[in-house]
C-alpha cells in the first residue's frame, strides 16, 4: 500500500468515526468520493465496519444490579437503558449505537452507489467489494430495526414504524422513519444480492462471505418467525464452517480474528472488560452448571464491599471486545430451535450436543434429552441464552419470543438512586430503544417512539 493509499484510507477511517451531519449523524457525501476500484477496496478493509452495538446488552433480562453501588457506577446513559427510560443520552449526546450503525452504513452507500463504475480492478473484485458493502449494510439495519423499531409483525409490518432506510450516500434530504417491511425488505434483498459473488468462506472474519450471508440470513428469518427459511439458512452457513472450540482442551483463547467459531466479526460499541458493568441476572446464573466450562471461562467473581457477583469475562479471556456477529454456536442454535418448532425433539437434541460437548470435559458432559417438541424447544432457548449471553441476542430474542404466551414475562427493575420503580411488559413500547433526542432536534422530521 502505497504513503498516499494510507494516508487515504486513514482520512476515511476518521471521517466515520468524527463525522456529523444534520439527519443522521454520519459524514457528507463531499468528503468521501474516491474514484478508483483500489480505494473501494481500503473502505471495505476500514475497521470500522467491524464495529456494533452495545446498548442491547444493558437492557436485556440477562443483567442485574441489585444494588445501590453498583447502580452508582453505571454512566447515566447505561443506568438509563437498564430502567427502559424515556431518553438514554442526554438531548446534547449523540447515541453512539445509532451513529456508529449509520457511519458504516454510509460507507457501504458509497460503495454500493460507485464501485462497479471505478478506474481499475476486474469486474469480479468490483463485485465482491459491493458483495461485502450489501453484507454489512444488512447487518447494520438489521441491528436497528430491531433496536428502534417494533418487532417483526406479518400483519403490522407495512406501518409499524422502523428506522431512516438510507440508501444513497447523501444526507442532503431529511430523513425519515421507513416501516419495518421496507427495512427487512431491503436486508433481504441486500442479502440475496450479495450471495453470487462472495467466497465461501473468507480468508479472515471480518470480511463477509457466503457463510456469512447465510448466517444472517437465519437471523433474519428467526426474527421474523419463519423457522423453515432460518433453518435453512442456517444450516447452509454449517455446510461452509462448522468449526467449534473445545473448550476442554485449549491452551489459550484465540484473538477474535482467529477464532473459527466466529463466521462474520463484529465487536459490540464497548468494551467492559476489567469492569463489573455486565452482572449476570440470577435467573441467568441459575442456568448454568459449575462444571460447565462456560462458566469458569467466561464469568469470574466481583467482590465489592461484602458482596459477590458473577460477571461476564469472556472479554479479559479473549483480550479484545467481544463478538457479537454471528457465529458457528448461534447458527448450531437457530438450527436446534427450528427443528424443536417443526415437532423434530430428538433432532434438536442431537444439534445443541453437537454445541455442548465441546463445553464440558468428557468426565462432567452428559447429553440432553426431551421428552417432547415443547421439552426441547425450552431447552434449546436457555442454552441460547448460556452460549450467548451478552452479545446483543438477549434482548432481539426477547422481543420475539415475549410475544409466545409460553416465554411471555414482565420484568421490574427499581432505580435505587430513586425509589423508582420501572416495568417491561411483553409488546411494551420499552421494547422500541428511544430515537436519539440529539438526532430528533436537527431533524424535526424523526418520528419518536411512544413510552
Amino acid at each position: 500500500m502505497t504513503r498516499n493509499n494510507i494516508f487515504f484510507l486513514m482520512m476515511m477511517t476518521a471521517a466515520l468515526v468524527t463525522g456529523c451531519s444534520k439527519y443522521t449523524d454520519i459524514k457528507t457525501e463531499g468528503a468521501l468520493t474516491p474514484g478508483d476500484y483500489i480505494n473501494f477496496r481500503y473502505l471495505m478493509n476500514s475497521p470500522d465496519l467491524e464495529r456494533s452495538a452495545d446498548m442491547p446488552d444493558m437492557t436485556s433480562d440477562d443483567i442485574q444490579y441489585k444494588d445501590t453501588g453498583m447502580q452508582q457506577s453505571l454512566s447515566n446513559e447505561y443506568r438509563n437503558a437498564y430502567m427502559w427510560a424515556a431518553q438514554y443520552y442526554d438531548a446534547l449526546a449523540p447515541d453512539q449505537d445509532w451513529r456508529v450503525l449509520y457511519a458504516t452504513n454510509y460507507s457501504c452507500n458509497l460503495v454500493i452507489r460507485d464501485v462497479m463504475g471505478s478506474n481499475g480492478g476486474t469486474v469480479q473484485l468490483k463485485s465482491e467489494v459491493l458483495a461485502e458493502a450489501r453484507v454489512h449494510r444488512a447487518y447494520d439495519y438489521f441491528m436497528l430495526v430491531n433496536m428502534y423499531g417494533k418487532q417483526y409483525n406479518e400483519s403490522t409490518q407495512a406501518t409499524d414504524l422502523g428506522v431512516p432506510l438510507v440508501l444513497q450516500p447523501d444526507v442532503a434530504e431529511a430523513a425519515v422513519r421507513g416501516t419495518v417491511k421496507e427495512a427487512y425488505d431491503n436486508i433481504l434483498q441486500d442479502l440475496q444480492a450479495a450471495i453470487p459473488a462472495l467466497p465461501e468462506k473468507s480468508s479472515y472474519n471480518i470480511y463477509p462471505s457466503k457463510a456469512a450471508a447465510y448466517a444472517i440470513l437465519a437471523k433474519v428469518y428467526l426474527q421474523m418467525g419463519r423457522y423453515k427459511d432460518a433453518g435453512g439458512y442456517a444450516d447452509s452457513a454449517l455446510t461452509i464452517q462448522h468449526t467449534l472450540l473445545n473448550l476442554p482442551t485449549l491452551s489459550s483463547y484465540p484473538q477474535r480474528t482467529d477464532n473459527p467459531e466466529i463466521i462474520l466479526s463484529k465487536t459490540a460499541g464497548s468494551s467492559h472488560a476489567y469492569s463489573a458493568r455486565q452482572v449476570l441476572s440470577d435467573e441467568l446464573l441459575a442456568l448454568y452448571d459449575p462444571k460447565d466450562l462456560r462458566y469458569s471461562y467466561f464469568t469470574q467473581d466481583y467482590t465489592q464491599g461484602s458482596n459477590v457477583y458473577r460477571v461476564y469475562a469472556k472479554e479479559n479471556v479473549s483480550g479484545s471486545n467481544r463478538n457479537i456477529g454471528p457465529s458457528v454456536p448461534e447458527m448450531l442454535l437457530i438450527k436446534a430451535e427450528c427443528q424443536a418448532r417443526a415437532g423434530e425433539a430428538g433432532n434438536a437434541m442431537n444439534t445443541v450436543n453437537t454445541l455442548r460437548a465441546a463445553r464440558f470435559t468428557a468426565a462432567d458432559y452428559t447429553p440432553l434429552s426431551a421428552t417432547s417438541a415443547d421439552d426441547a424447544l425450552q431447552k434449546v432457548l436457555q442454552e441460547r441464552r448460556r452460549e450467548l449471553c451478552f452479545s446483543c441476542a438477549r434482548w432481539f430474542d426477547q422481543k420475539r419470543l415475549f410475544t409466545d404466551s409460553r416465554f411471555a414475562k414482565d420484568i421490574t427493575r427499581t432505580n435505587l438512586l430513586t425509589g423508582e420503580t420501572f416495568t417491561l411488559s411483553p409488546g411494551s413500547n420499552r421494547y422500541l430503544f428511544p430515537i436519539p433526542q440529539y438526532n430528533i432536534q436537527l431533524n424535526p422530521a424523526l418520528v419518536q417512539n411512544p413510552r
